[in-house]
C-alpha cells in the first residue's frame, strides 16, 4: 500500500511532454505498479484505490485504463487509437494517466486546470455496489472488551439491559413478546455459524455478484475459526485483496501467522486499546492480553504484511492516545487508526456507561492525536462518522466520514445475514438465502441506503450529503440533545 503513498515513478511534466510516442514510455511500469492496488469497476464507472477510496471515471477513462490494467501496453493502446492520424491522442493519453497518478498520489490538486479532469463539487455517492466488504466469522472472542458493540465475550451484554435492570418484572413480560424480539435481537455468540462451505458462497457473492475487490475477515475474534486459511486462499482465488481484523492474541504464535500469510493474506487490522499492559488489559478483560496482541503485531509486520493498529476511543483511554500513537511508531507501523465507542453492546450495561465518548469530546481528541502523529511522523486514519455542525473532519484533512450504513461498506453477519453496518443487530437480509442483488438493492436495505434513519434535524441540512446525520446507533444510544444545541447555530463546526 504504501507504494501509492510515493509513487517511485514520476509523470514527466506536463507542460514538455506527451506529444511524441516515447513519452508513454512511463506509462506501462506505472501501471504495473499500481496493477495490485487498484479495481476498475464498470457497473457504477469508478476507480477503486483499495481498500475504501474511490474515484468516478468516464466511459472512455474506464475503458482506457481497464485495458492497461489488463496487461495491454501503451503502445498498442497507441496504436489502436490510430495516432499518426490523430497525433493530439498521445497528449491526450498521457494526460489522462497523468491525473491517475495524481489521484492515487492523493494530489488531486495537480490535475487541476487540465481538460482531462473536472472538478465538481460533491453532492452524494456515486456508487451503486459497495466499496469495501467485511465478513464476520465468528462472534465468539477470547477477550471481554468493555467497549464491544457486539458484546462479544459479554453474555450479558444484550439490548434492553438497563430497562431489565431498572424493571424486572415489566423486563419478563417485553422480553416474550414477539414485538420486543423483533426490535431488540439479541446477538448469541454461540447461534450458528456458518459452516465452511457457506463462507465460501459468500465469498463468491462479495467477489463476483457484488464486485467488491477486498474482503476483511472480523468477528467476534475471526481467528477462532480454524478454517480462517481456507478462506483467504478462496478470497485469494477470486483475485481479492485479504484484510485479517484482529486482537492479535493468536497471532503471538508466528507459526499460525505463517498460516495465513502462506494462503494469502494481504493486511491486517490489529487492536490495540491502550499504550500499557494496565491500560489494555482493563479495557479487554483479559490478563496478559497487552503482551500476547504486541507480539502479535510484530509477528505480523515481520511476515511482510501491511499492518496498522485501531483503536476505540472511549473515557477510559482517551488520556493514552498519544501514547498509542507513540507505540505504534516504535513498532514501525506505517499508520495508526482510530474509532469513536459506539454505544451499543457491552457499553450498554449500566457498569459500563462511563466509557461513552460525546460528539462533543471527540472533535478535540481526534484533532490532539493527528497533531501529534504529525510531529512524530506517522499518519493519522479516523474512521467514525461525526455530525458537521459539531466537528467537520473534512475541514482538518481527515477526509469524508459519513454513515456508511448499506452503501459503501458490505458487512456479512455469521449467519449470512447482511448488517446496515457491523454494529448493528438487526440485518436487512440473508446473503445465503436471497443473494446479493435482492438484498443489497431490496426494500430494507434502501431505507438505511437514503439514510432515512437519521435524525429528523439532520434531513434539511445542506451538509447532510456529506455527513448524513452521523451515527444513528450513537444518537439512539445517547440521545440528540447535543444536535438540537449544535442545529441553532450557524454553518458548519470547526
Amino acid at each position: 500500500m504504501t507504494t501509492l503513498v510515493e509513487l517511485p515513478i514520476a509523470a514527466p511534466p506536463i507542460d514538455d511532454f506527451g506529444w511524441r510516442r516515447e513519452d508513454l514510455d512511463w506509462i506501462d511500469p506505472f501501471v504495473a505498479n499500481i496493477r495490485p492496488y487498484v479495481r476498475v469497476r464498470h457497473e457504477d464507472g469508478v476507480l477503486i484505490k483499495m481498500p475504501t477510496d474511490v474515484y468516478q471515471l468516464n466511459p472512455s477513462g474506464l475503458v482506457l485504463l481497464q485495458r492497461a490494467l489488463d496487461g495491454e501496453s501503451i503502445q498498442q493502446i497507441a496504436d489502436s487509437a490510430d495516432i499518426e492520424t490523430h497525433p493530439e491522442r498521445i497528449r491526450q493519453i498521457h494526460t489522462f494517466f497523468c491525473d491517475v497518478r495524481d489521484l492515487l498520489a492523493g494530489r488531486l490538486g495537480d490535475a487541476q486546470g487540465r481538460a482531462s479532469t473536472q472538478v465538481d463539487r460533491y453532492t452524494g455517492s456515486f456508487t451503486r455496489y459497495p466499496v469495501l466488504s467485511e465478513i464476520a466469522l465468528t462472534y465468539r472472542c477470547n477477550l471481554a472488551c468493555t467497549f464491544c458493540y457486539a458484546g462479544c465475550g459479554t453474555p450479558e451484554a444484550t439490548p434492553g439491559n438497563a430497562f431489565k435492570e431498572k424493571h424486572r418484572d415489566a423486563w419478563k413480560f417485553w422480553q416474550r413478546s414477539r414485538w420486543w424480539q423483533r426490535r431488540h435481537p439479541v446477538r448469541d455468540p454461540l447461534r450458528q455459524e456458518m459452516t465452511a462451505d457457506e463462507v465460501f458462497r459468500v465469498i463468491d457473492e462479495i467477489a463476483i455478484a457484488a464486485r467488491v475487490p477486498s474482503v476483511s475477515f472480523t468477528g467476534g475474534e475471526s481467528t477462532l475459526r480454524p478454517e480462517l486459511p481456507e478462506f483467504i486462499a478462496r478470497a485469494r482465488q477470486r483475485q481479492m485483496r485479504v484484510n485479517l481484523i484482529t486482537n492479535g492474541v493468536v497471532c503471538a504464535s508466528r507459526g499460525y501467522v505463517q498460516r495465513l500469510v502462506d494462503a494469502g493474506l494481504t493486511s491486517a487490522q490489529v487492536s490495540l486499546e491502550g499504550p500499557t499492559a494496565d491500560v489494555h488489559d482493563r479495557l479487554t478483560g483479559r490478563r496478559g492480553s497487552f503482551d500476547r496482541t504486541i507480539r502479535g503485531i510484530r509477528n505480523l509486520r515481520d511476515a511482510g504484511l501491511y499492518v496498522h493498529t485501531n483503536t476505540t476511543v472511549c473515557e477510559q483511554n482517551a488520556d493514552h492516545l498519544n501514547a498509542i500513537v507513540d507505540l505504534a511508531r516504535s513498532l514501525e507501523l506505517p499508520h495508526v487508526s482510530m474509532n469513536q465507542l459506539i454505544p451499543t453492546g457491552t457499553p450498554n450495561l449500566p457498569q459500563h456507561w462511563s466509557l461513552k465518548v460525546s460528539y462533543s469530546r471527540i472533535g478535540p481528541l481526534v484533532l490532539q492525536v493527528k497533531e501529534h502523529a504529525d510531529r512524530v511522523g506517522i499518519d493519522f486514519h479516523w474512521y467514525s462518522p461525526t455530525p458537521f455542525c459539531i466537528f467537520n473532519p473534512i475541514q482538518h484533512g481527515l477526509g469524508n466520514k459519513g454513515c456508511a450504513a448499506c452503501d459503501g461498506l458490505l458487512h456479512v453477519s455469521p449467519s449470512g445475514e447482511v448488517l446496515p453496518c457491523s454494529s448493528f443487530a438487526r440485518g436487512v437480509g440473508n446473503l445465503l438465502e436471497s443473494g446479493f442483488h435482492a438484498v443489497w438493492f431490496g426494500k430494507r436495505a434502501q431505507y438505511y441506503k437514503q439514510k432515512r434513519q437519521a435524525p429528523r434535524p439532520c434531513r434539511g441540512c445542506e451538509h447532510f450529503p456529506l455527513c448524513q446525520g452521523a451515527c444513528t446507533l450513537y444518537w439512539s444510544g445517547m440521545g440528540c440533545e447535543e444536535l438540537k444545541r449544535a442545529t441553532r447555530k450557524k454553518g458548519p463546526a470547526t
